[in-house]
């Protein structure tokens, strides 16, 4: 008797990697491993994916349930054995992280929505057939939705797919990038000698075929775009796919407008888009219709046939780390990625990750360095101001210096562009009682409700929540709140009476929360429309506008207040970025930065362009204090509504983990920074290893005794490398 052919099948369950299911004979010789399949899993219907499918023996005393439908989705084995690898180093279940990687959409089959347009790629001059070509010349110059091209030329889907796949159209989201085109800013220079060494250098690891991780060590301004454009140039020739990764959709575009002007099959991808394009956008770069894929943390898993190169621009930033399973860094999964592909990989910065760095000066990662800025202009001057003495000279409580003021005032009066950046929006992060003291704080987490004066509301801006400002105080009734501190909304306020006539824009999360919305903001202050942007993090990296000659920070040492072994480095970052953002064009820049604290050594170093005096300090703190890049993390957090029972059961975790160390340290459990959080109480704990390798040896350890048991009420989350440790 034929043995039965058996499927271990992924489903999005913690746990088990895999459940075996019997293969129906209607599916027996089409089913291989990477499809998505539907199932049977204790009594829901879920989908999941195909690991193996073989003959063999059904397991004794095991009643099989049968796959109930394949869907018309298969990933390729490249992107498989990637996400197998990652769902071991960061300790979640294979199918959780397959439902991670690959979009809701395309595992529930959503088909295309109205919302696409197909756009004629001017100059093409490929062959195509009287079918392709007819319907080619019906298409306007601008492009057409694609059910109404459809509609008017009785064509089939098909024969627009062949013709985006010959690189005749492009087939564009309504709702994509694309729609909000911002001009391309061309280098039409030759490359410049260190240019030159860098393309030479990675150009070689590609004609060898072979596997070499570069860091890309570039100034503001440097000119790293066109070394990505130059690369990606080879591989396209070679017949070959890219993948460009950045950390914020913020910063795609300008990218995607200068990428697509010299590659036309260029998609944009992130989070933004609807089911539908999402699916769409999936389809395109499993059928080769793509030549260069750009975007956030999530398109690394975009299903490229033969992914030749995988860059990471601007490698230092923290959301490449994703906060919920699975807690992968995009940044860290790539250097894996195009090792398992054998093929070079570029992380591209101007203030690298202290990691990154580090991997360099041991030889892990080739560096090149580009120091000068190729299109003119020199780096921007600096000026620091001391708000302490601000405030004595001007003899009251001071919130933008009158240096930035009047240069601000310079701005207006010559036609320029300033970026002014403070990290932190809303209008006053503290609402209080001035009789009694009180403080207006979230029911749901141990936070202040930040001031919104427009619509006169307060926000919580961890879980959204927000409520009316109200006329008296809770506490004690008394008609006596007072707003403390500054946000993007009162320094956009504070900066239009200081400097009437001065046009500004907002850049937060309140002002590009719709569709687009960074694009329309970014198009607008690039056509004139602003001469000054005000925004936070959002405007510190990767905008390239020639116009702008002044950046101010505002409060430019508020984060290193922040209780997190990253934040000097997060502080030297962010300065050094958005002072990068002036003096790119013809005219010279200068960066007006506000502290109160004017020695701190990460603005300092930021400021006079010295990072090695703060890198090799920091990297000695870290070693002395055992935390990366000289040791590993592994991070565990306890959540639930029963403070009582969320205690009780991270203590009891916590002797399990203690028992299991040799040599690593164990801090905690305890308590977290912040103990209550969207309604759930938190504890966590956390291991600091020799080493990754060190600390992936004691979570093997851990397995083998057993693990962590599940406990009724709480959640356990473990997290690996961990971002966020407070």
């Amino acid at each position: 008797m034929d043995q039965p052919l058996l499927a271990e099948v992924a489903v999005d369950r913690p746990g088990r990697d895999a459940y075996t299911y019997l293969v129906p004979d209607s599916l027996a010789g089409e089913l291989g491993p990477g499809d998505c399949v539907e199932v049977d899993f204790a009594g829901r219907r879920e989908r999941g994916f195909v690991l193996t499918v073989e003959r063999r023996p059904p397991p004794e005393g095991v009643k099989l349930k049968e796959i109930q439908q394949r869907r018309a989705v298969r990933l390729p084995p490249h992107l498989m054995r990637l996400i197998a690898w990652g769902a071991r180093y960061y300790r979640c279940s294979l199918g959780e992280f397959l439902a991670g990687a690959v979009p809701a959409p395309v595992r529930q089959g959503v088909r295309l929505d109205p919302a696409f347009a197909v756009v004629p790629v001017a100059g093409f001059a490929g062959r195509l057939t009287a079918r392709q070509q007819a319907v080619l010349a019906a298409l306007p110059a601008a492009g057409q939705p694609l059910a109404e091209l459809l509609r008017s030329t009785g064509a089939t889907r098909g024969v627009v797919d062949k013709l985006a796949a010959a690189g005749a159209v492009t087939i564009a989201a309504a709702g994509d990038i694309q729609e909000v085109r911002l001009e391309a800013r061309h280098e039409s220079h030759p490359l410049t000698d260190e240019q030159t060494v860098a393309v030479a250098a990675v150009g070689e690891a590609l004609d060898a075929g072979r596997h070499q991780a570069f860091l890309l060590y570039g100034v503001t301004g440097s000119g790293k775009t066109l070394v990505y454009c130059e690369l990606i140039e080879r591989v396209l020739a070679a017949g070959r796919q890219t993948l460009l990764l950045l950390p914020e959709i913020g910063l795609t575009p300008q990218l995607a407008a200068r990428l697509r002007s010299r590659f036309p099959r260029t998609a944009v991808w992130h989070s933004a888009f609807s089911d539908g394009e999402r699916a769409e956008l999936w389809r395109r770069c499993a059928a080769g219709a793509i030549d260069l894929v750009v975007g956030t943390r999530s398109a690394l898993f975009a299903p490229l046939p033969a992914p030749g190169l995988v860059i990471v621009d601007e490698e230092h930033e923290q959301s490449f780390k994703q906060e919920s399973v699975p807690r992968y860094h995009a940044r860290d999964l790539a250097v894996v990625y195009a090792g398992q592909l054998g093929v070079p990989v570029v992380l591209g910065s101007a203030t690298p990750s202290l990691e990154s760095i580090h991997n360099g000066r041991q030889g892990r990662y080739r560096v090149l360095t580009l120091r000068k800025r190729p299109l003119g202009g020199s780096l921007p001057q600096p000026l620091l101001v001391d708000m302490r003495e601000e405030c004595r000279v001007q003899k009251r409580p001071v919130q933008v210096c009158s240096e930035l003021i009047e240069r601000l005032k310079g701005v207006r009066d010559h036609g320029e562009q300033a970026i002014v950046l403070l990290n932190r929006r809303g209008w006053s992060p503290v609402v209080s009682c001035s009789a009694c003291g009180t403080g207006i704080g979230c029911n749901a987490c141990d936070i202040t409700l930040t001031y919104h004066k427009a619509g006169q509301v307060l926000k919580c801006h961890y879980c959204g929540h927000q409520r009316p400002l109200p006329r008296t105080c809770p506490a004690c009734g008394a008609e006596s709140l007072t707003t403390f501190g500054l946000g993007t909304e009162q320094l956009t306020h504070l900066i239009g009476e200081a400097v009437p006539g001065l046009r500004i824009l907002r850049v937060d999360a309140d002002t590009v929360g719709e569709k687009q919305g960074h694009a329309k903001l970014f198009k607008a202050f690039s056509e004139g429309a602003a001469q000054c942007l005000v925004g936070t993090q959002m405007v510190a990296k990767g905008l390239d506008f020639p116009r702008v000659t002044l950046v101010g920070i505002v409060a430019a040492d508020r984060g290193l207040a922040v209780p997190d072994f990253r934040a000097a480095e997060r502080t030297w970052q962010l300065v050094a970025q958005v002072a990068g953002r002036a003096g790119r064009g013809e005219r010279p820049g200068t960066v007006v930065v506000q502290a109160w604290d004017v020695e701190a050594l990460p603005i300092r170093a930021a400021l006079d362009r010295t990072p090695k005096a703060f890198v090799d300090a920091e990297l000695a703190l870290r070693q002395e204090y055992g935390y990366p890049p000289h040791a590993g993390l592994v991070r565990w957090l306890w959540s639930g509504e029963s403070a009582a029972r969320v205690q009780l059961v991270a203590e009891e975790h916590g002797a399990r983990l203690k028992a299991c160390c040799q040599g690593e340290v164990l801090l905690g459990p305890n308590q977290a920074g912040l103990g209550f959080l969207k309604g759930l109480h938190r504890w966590h704990a956390l291991l600091k290893a020799g080493s990754r390798g060190a600390a992936q040896q004691y979570l093997d350890r851990l397995a083998a005794a057993g693990g962590l048991p599940r406990a009724n009420e709480v959640n356990v989350g473990v997290d690996v490398d961990p971002y966020v440790t407070v």
